[in-house]
C-alpha cells in the first residue's frame, strides 16, 4: 500500500472509531413532563440506571441509593446522557412548577425543529379525575406547540403515577381506561402520536408494570430513531473532537475557538468551511448533545458543550419560584426588569454575553430601551415578561364604548399557553411600547417615548395618536382580549392601520406559539354601551348585507348595527369587511387560506392562472413544494402571495370570486359563500 492509501485508511478508522465511541446517530431525546409531585425525577433515576435495572441481582442497592438522592424540587431542566449499545438517550427532566412553563416551552422549541422526541407525560392518578384531565390537556397542548415545526410527529407515552394509592383494582382499571381515551384524544388533536397509557408505581422498579414500561420506552425510542434523518459521519468526528479536546477544559466556546482548534489538530478530516461546521453543530444541538446559537459573527456564535449550564443553572435560577430560596439569589423583580450586572454576579463563571444572547434568541427577555435615545439601553437592563408578578393597575380600565376584540379557544379542553402570553407581551413591548421615535409636529422635532404598563396577564400602552391599547389574557388562559380606547381619534385615518398592526402581531404570535388554538379560534367583537358580544363571522356578514340588527351570542340581546356604526364609523375597516355593493375590499392572506385554499387545495394552479400568475412562475412553485406533505396548501399560499405582488391593484375579493367562478376552477359553492359574506 502507498502512503496515500495509509492516510485514507487512517481517516476511515478515525470515522469508525468516532461512531463507536460517540454514536450520535443512535441518540433519542426523551422528555419527562408533568406537574410537580408526579414522580418525574424518580422515574428519571429508573431510566438513568437502565443497564443496572436489567440485571435484577445488581439493581436493588444501586437503584435505592439513587432514589435517596432525588431532590424534592427540580429547578429548570435537568439533562442527562444515558449511553446504551442499542440506542443512547438524551434525557430531560422538566420542573413541574408553573413558573418554569414558559422557559420550558422555549427550550423545547429549540430541541424540536428537525427531529422528533419521546415525551413521557406523568400525572398523579390518585388525584381527582378532572384535575388529571386538566393536567393532561396542558401537557398535550405544550407538546403539540413545541413540536409544531418538526416534520415528523413525536411519540407521547402517558403514565398515571401513584397507581398504588388506588386500592380498588376495578376502580383503577376503570380510571386508567377513562384517562387513556382522554389522553389519546388530546395527543392526536395536536398532530403527535399517542404511544400508550399505563398506570405505574414509579418507586416499584421490580414490578411487572415497570418492566412493561421499560420495554415500551425502548420500542418507542427505536421507532423515533427510524424516523430521524441520517447523520453525517462528520458530525460524529466533530462531536468526538469536542468531547476529547474541549469538554475537559471548558463548558462554553465560540465558533471562532472551534475553528482555531481545527487548525491546530492534524488529520481531523473535517471541512473548515463555516457553513458546513455550522450545519454539523446544528445537528448536534438538535440531538440535544450541545446547545448552539449561531450568529453572523463567529466570535459570538456560542457552543455550549454542557447543556446543563443553560437548562439547569441559568434557566433554573432566573425563573425559579419564590420557594426556591437557594436558586432565586437576587433575581427577584415583580416588574420583570433585571440589571445585567445582577445576572453577571449570579453567574460569575460564564460569559454574560453568552447568557444574554441565549435569553434574547429564545424570546425570554429583551433590552430595556432608553426613553430618550433608542440606541442606548437603561443601565444594561433586560425585561422578562414571565417574571412580572403584579396585578392589573386600578387605573387601567375599559372605558364604555371601547372596541373589544376577543379570541376564545374553540373548546373547554384547549387554552393559550403561558409561553404564548409571555411571547405576546415580549413582542408587543418590543414593537409598540418601548421604542423611542422622533416625529415632527408644528415643524419642531420632539422626542416621544411610548411607555407600557405590564402586569402578570397583560400589557397596555399609548401610541403617538393617543390611542390606548390593552392586550390581556384571562386567568383560565381561554380568552385573549384586545381592547382599543380612542374616542377622539376614531376618524383619524391612521387609526385602522394601528389597530390592524397590533392585531396582526397578536395573531402571528398565537400562530407561532400555539398553532392549534390559533387555527380554530372563536373570534368575537364587543361594542356599544351594552358591550354586546357578537361572533365575528356573523358580524362581517351582517355588515356586508347592511342588516339593521343582529342577535348577540346569548341569543336574547339584539344588537343595533346602525348604532354600532355610528359610534364606530371605521368598524368595517377594523374587522376587514366591505359594505354592501363595494368590490374593492382587500382580503387578508390568513382569511384567503381558510376560506379558499383549505376548501379547494388541489385547484391552486387553475386559480393562479385566473389570477394572472405566469405559467413559468407556477412551474417554479410546483418544483418548490414538491415532496412536501402539504404541497397543495403551500403552493396555494405562494400563488396568492405572487398574485398580490404582481397585481396589487387587483388584489380584491371581487377578483378572487371571479376566479373561483371561472369554468376551469368551477368552485361555485366557495364563490357563492364569499359573495354572500362580502358582496351583494
Amino acid at each position: 500500500m502507498c502512503a496515500r492509501d495509509y492516510r485514507i485508511l487512517a481517516l476511515f478508522k478515525k470515522y469508525t472509531k468516532s461512531c463507536d465511541d460517540f454514536p450520535v446517530h443512535t441518540v433519542t431525546k426523551v422528555v419527562l413532563c408533568g406537574n410537580t409531585g408526579a414522580g418525574k425525577s424518580t422515574l428519571a433515576q429508573i431510566i438513568l440506571n437502565l443497564p443496572t435495572l436489567l440485571h435484577p441481582k445488581r439493581a436493588v442497592k444501586t437503584i435505592e441509593d439513587h432514589f435517596r438522592k432525588v431532590k424534592p424540587l427540580t429547578a429548570g431542566i435537568l439533562s442527562y446522557y444515558v449511553p446504551r449499545s442499542d440506542g443512547s438517550i438524551m434525557l430531560y427532566d422538566l420542573a413541574g412548577h408553573r413558573e418554569y412553563y414558559s422557559s420550558h416551552s422555549s427550550c423545547l422549541e429549540a430541541l424540536s425543529q428537525s427531529t422528533p422526541s419521546t415525551f413521557l407525560t406523568l400525572a398523579d392518578i390518585s388525584s381527582e379525575p378532572e384535575d388529571v384531565k386538566t393536567q393532561l390537556n396542558y401537557w398535550s397542548a405544550m407538546i403539540g406547540n413545541v413540536c409544531s415545526k418538526c416534520p415528523q410527529p413525536s411519540e407521547v407515552i402517558v403514565i398515571g403515577t401513584h397507581a398504588d394509592k388506588v386500592k380498588d383494582k376495578a376502580q383503577l382499571d376503570s380510571l386508567c381506561s377513562l384517562l387513556c381515551r382522554h389522553a389519546d384524544e388530546g395527543v392526536n388533536k395536536t398532530k403527535q402520536h399517542f404511544a400508550g397509557f399505563m398506570g405505574l408505581n414509579v418507586t416499584d422498579y421490580r414490578s411487572a408494570d415497570m418492566r412493561r414500561f421499560i420495554n415500551q420506552l425502548l420500542e418507542t425510542n427505536e421507532s423515533v430513531r427510524k424516523r430521524c434523518p441520517a447523520i453525517s459521519l462528520s458530525c460524529h468526528v466533530l462531536y468526538a473532537l469536542l468531547k476529547e479536546k474541549v469538554v475537559s477544559d471548558k463548558a462554553v466556546i465560540t465558533l471562532s475557538d472551534l475553528l482555531l482548534l481545527l487548525d491546530e489538530v492534524e488529520d481531523h478530516g473535517l471541512s473548515t468551511n463555516i457553513s458546513e461546521i455550522t450545519s454539523y453543530l446544528t445537528t448536534l444541538a438538535d440531538k440535544g448533545l450541545i446547545v448552539f446559537f449561531p450568529d453572523v459573527n463567529p466570535s459570538v456564535s456560542w457552543i455550549v458543550l454542557r447543556p446543563d449550564v443553560l437548562l439547569e443553572q441559568v434557566n433554573g435560577a432566573i425563573f425559579a419560584p419564590a420557594s426556591f430560596k437557594e436558586h432565586r439569589h437576587s433575581l427577584v423583580s415583580n416588574t420583570g426588569i433585571i440589571p445585567i450586572s445582577v445576572l453577571q454576579r449570579v453567574f460569575p463563571n460564564y460569559d454574560i454575553n453568552m447568557i444574554v444572547q441565549f435569553l434574547l434568541q429564545r424570546e425570554l427577555c429583551q433590552p430595556v430601551i432608553d426613553t430618550t435615545d433608542a440606541s442606548k439601553t437603561l443601565s444594561d437592563c433586560v425585561f422578562f415578561p414571565c417574571l412580572v408578578n403584579v396585578t392589573r393597575p386600578s387605573d387601567i380600565t375599559i372605558p364604555p364604548g371601547s372596541f373589544v376584540w376577543r379570541m376564545y379557544t374553540s373548546s373547554g379542553s384547549e387554552f393559550f399557553t403561558p409561553r404564548s402570553l409571555h411571547g405576546l407581551m415580549h413582542r408587543l413591548a418590543n414593537q409598540f411600547a418601548l421604542l423611542s421615535k422622533e416625529f415632527k409636529h408644528d415643524q419642531e422635532v420632539h422626542h416621544f417615548s411610548r411607555r407600557c404598563t405590564v402586569w402578570s396577564t397583560g400589557i397596555a400602552w399609548l401610541d403617538e395618536l393617543g390611542i390606548r391599547f390593552i392586550v390581556e389574557m384571562d386567568k383560565s388562559l381561554q380568552c385573549l382580549s384586545f381592547i382599543v380606547s380612542a374616542e377622539k381619534h376614531k376618524n383619524n385615518s391612521q387609526y385602522p392601520e394601528q389597530h390592524k398592526s397590533v392585531l396582526d402581531l397578536i395573531k402571528k404570535t398565537c400562530e407561532d406559539f400555539c398553532p392549534s388554538v390559533a387555527k380554530n379560534m372563536n373570534e368575537r367583537i364587543c361594542k356599544g354601551p351594552s358591550m354586546a358580544e357578537v361572533e365575528l363571522p356573523l358580524l362581517r356578514k351582517a355588515i356586508s348585507l347592511q342588516s339593521p340588527t343582529l342577535v348577540d351570542i346569548s341569543g336574547t340581546k339584539v344588537v343595533d348595527l346602525e348604532e354600532w356604526l355610528r359610534v364606530e364609523p371605521q368598524l368595517p375597516l377594523l374587522i376587514g369587511v366591505s359594505m354592501k355593493g363595494s368590490s374593492s375590499s382587500v382580503p387578508e392572506l390568513r382569511v384567503l387560506m381558510s376560506a379558499v385554499a383549505a376548501k379547494i387545495p388541489a385547484k391552486w394552479r387553475f386559480v393562479g392562472i385566473q389570477l394572472g400568475v405566469p405559467v413559468e412562475v407556477l412551474d417554479d412553485i410546483q418544483l418548490q413544494v414538491a415532496g412536501r406533505p402539504d404541497s397543495n396548501i403551500s403552493a396555494f399560499e405562494l400563488v396568492l402571495g405572487k398574485w398580490k405582488s404582481l397585481h396589487p391593484h387587483e388584489y380584491t375579493w371581487s377578483t378572487i370570486i371571479d376566479a373561483l367562478e371561472a369554468p376551469s376552477v368551477d368552485a361555485l359553492d366557495v364563490a357563492a359563500e364569499l359573495r354572500t359574506i362580502y358582496f351583494c
